[in-house]
């Protein structure tokens, strides 16, 4: 069942849920916010699992989050908070199994 806002439109986590095939427990604590193709911003990041140049992936409780692109860095990480900085190709959820 979609939930509604009161204009009659669904939520971006609504949305997210729908396009990406997520059940909705999975996005709950977490934030990712793309600036442009040159910063990353996670909110609900456990933990670093891989970290190099052109892949980073990160541990986000029940899924974890492969970012793929050029001259990666981690710009800060802080209370689960993680910033990443460079050339972002992709950024996509990778089931547990999967990584």
């Amino acid at each position: 069942m979609q939930r509604r806002k009161k204009d009659g439109h669904v939520g971006a986590v609504e949305w997210l849920e729908r396009k990406f095939d997520i059940s909705p427990d999975i996005l709950e604590g977490i934030r990712i916010e793309i600036r442009g193709q040159n910063r990353l911003l996670v909110q609900g990041c456990c933990k670093i699992l891989k970290y190099g140049e052109n892949e980073m992936l990160l541990d986000l409780g029940k899924t974890q989050l492969r970012v793929c692109g050029e001259r990666l860095w981690c710009t800060s990480f802080i209370s689960g908070a993680l910033g990443v900085g460079g050339q972002i190709c992709s950024v996509c959820f990778v089931g547990k199994e999967q990584a």
